[in-house]
């Protein structure tokens, strides 16, 4: 039977997707524009990737700091305050002259969006149910290839008659403009406490009750934490990494124009955006574990990685490298949902969300805080193929660890999330 959404939970999760819209197009503008901008400061590769650098670490870290505080301070200050340092850092951005004047802005940019996705994911684990979550999630996701989107098409057509620094903060007005919307509607979608009942004769209609109780956590949970974090590491090396430096591929190997290798990026977005709701389904009706669904998506990015590896070893061509690079991070997308959405909600009980929401999450900008150089000085000091069979290699390993903390995670949920007694 088809779920039926209430309006109610329909605005919460466009609110939700507008604020994560946002928070894309004011992240990722400056990497869109890379291939344009160390051309322009007069710097190489390597030297603009500390700037990307900079944003992942200090996002990735405050992801663990935000995730923390969000399980204590009230989710909408801490989005209302991400959102509008993440806009004043857009602003400063237009008048940075220098690499490290770049860097030190985009660092607190980058804690400035760490202050978002834990909140989200509590309210969303707080105040809908199991399939309410899963609906708003695919949604909440929608908006970051919306925001995408938006960036690989817009930028390459705006260089034709302003500059990269007058592009962004434009991006920055984008951002102010949605400070304001939630400023004024989320009292209206959040002013229903999570603990009144909406009137429904299907009890899964219902606003879900958080526990009461805070459910001490299994200690050996920790060694599967572990595990799932690394997978995610290496999710956040090919998801990152593969769209940072796509059009600098493509410029590089084919000869492309920047603000069309640019534009080309908008097919990750594209694919990104359908794939969502593919593997919502795969989860759901084949794969209903969300550790073994990252696996067999993993495992189908590794086959894509290798098999583009092989075909540019004889005859290269635009048009496969970009279908297979779309495949590939449509994939890491896929496995983002299921390790970074699907799996903190795993610890409801415990009463952490959002720490293990932040925790988790910052496993994506350590792996991407380590592709960005990384796959610079490869391409740098070897050639473009071989990232792409190092590619293959990160997904093939991804695939590894999650079938190795498959079995753990399947006690997890049976003895502690699943547990009805307890």
């Amino acid at each position: 039977m088809t779920l039926s959404i209430s309006k109610r939970v329909k605005g919460f999760t466009y609110l939700l997707t507008l604020v994560y819209f946002g928070s894309y197009v004011m992240r990722i503008n400056f990497a869109a524009m890379l291939a344009t901008i160390y051309p322009d400061i007069g710097v190489t590769k390597s030297a603009i990737s500390v700037v990307i650098t900079g944003l992942t670490i200090f996002y990735g870290s405050g992801q663990i700091i935000n995730g923390i505080l969000g399980d204590k301070i009230k989710p909408k200050y801490m989005l209302t305050v991400g959102l509008s340092l993440a806009a004043a850092c857009n602003i400063g951005m237009f008048f940075c002259q220098t690499v490290p004047w770049m860097t030190a802005v985009w660092c607190i940019n980058g804690f400035a969006h760490s202050m978002l996705w834990p909140p989200i994911v509590r309210l969303m684990s707080t105040y809908l149910n199991d399939a309410e979550y899963n609906y708003a999630t695919v949604r909440l996701y929608w908006g970051s290839s919306c925001g995408t989107i938006l960036i690989y098409t817009l930028c390459p057509l705006l260089l034709k008659i302003i500059t990269w620094r007058w592009i962004i903060l434009c991006y920055a007005f984008v951002g102010l403009a949605i400070v304001a919307a939630w400023v004024l509607l989320s009292p209206r979608v959040l002013k229903k406490e999570p603990s009144v009942q909406e009137e429904s004769d299907d009890p899964q209609q219902s606003i879900n009750i958080p526990e009461r109780k805070e459910v001490p956590l299994p200690s050996r949970i920790w060694i599967s934490v572990a595990m799932i974090f690394f997978a995610i590491i290496l999710m956040g090396m090919l998801r990152d990494g593969v769209t940072n430096w796509m059009p600098s591929y493509l410029l590089e190997s084919f000869g492309m124009p920047a603000e069309n290798a640019i534009f080309a990026t908008v097919i990750l977005a594209v694919f990104s955006m359908i794939s969502y709701s593919l593997y919502d389904a795969l989860y759901r009706k084949v794969f209903p574990n969300e550790v073994v669904c990252a696996a067999v998506i993993f495992g189908g990015s590794a086959v894509c990685g290798v098999a583009l590896y092989l075909i540019n070893l004889f005859a290269s061509s635009a048009i496969v490298s970009m279908l297979f690079m779309a495949l590939i991070v449509s994939g890491m997308h896929g496995v983002n949902m299921m390790l970074i959405s699907i799996v903190p909600k795993r610890f409801a009980k415990s009463g952490k969300v959002s720490t293990f929401s932040g925790l988790l999450n910052a496993g994506t900008y350590v792996g991407a805080a380590i592709a960005t150089p990384a796959f610079a000085l490869i391409a740098e000091n070897y050639s473009w193929n071989i990232n792409v069979l190092v590619w293959g290699i990160l997904a093939a390993a991804g695939t590894a660890v999650c079938l190795a903390v498959v079995p753990l995670w399947k006690k997890f949920r049976r003895e502690y999330s699943d547990n009805p007694e307890i």
